[in-house]
């Protein structure tokens, strides 16, 4: 299955267009999920998150039968493959949460 991501965008500049699961980025640095409906974020992380990204920028294969677990799979994958490339070293290092 190939990942195509979207880019990140800035939380005080854009909102999610469509309902569903996207992938966070933690103050610091570390990824998370949260869940975007009704226009606002309607299940989040404890901590403070920055930028957004969809986890695919097809909305043709975004459809009403995606499922959280399906995204989740779908963001290890982005994430294993990103760290795969860039690894970075010590605390550095991308960790999925």
């Amino acid at each position: 299955m190939q990942i195509n991501p979207t880019e990140w965008f800035p939380l005080e500049q854009h909102e999610p267009v469509r309902e569903g699961w996207y992938e966070v980025q933690l103050v610091s640095g570390d990824t998370a999920f949260a869940k975007f409906g009704e226009g606002k974020w309607t299940e989040k992380p404890l901590l403070v998150f920055t930028h957004w990204r969809g986890l695919s920028a097809d909305p043709e294969k975004v459809g009403a039968t995606e499922t959280f677990d399906a995204e989740a799979t779908a963001a290890e994958g982005v994430r294993a493959a990103w760290n795969a490339f860039f690894p970075g070293l010590g605390s550095d290092q991308h960790k999925p949460n």
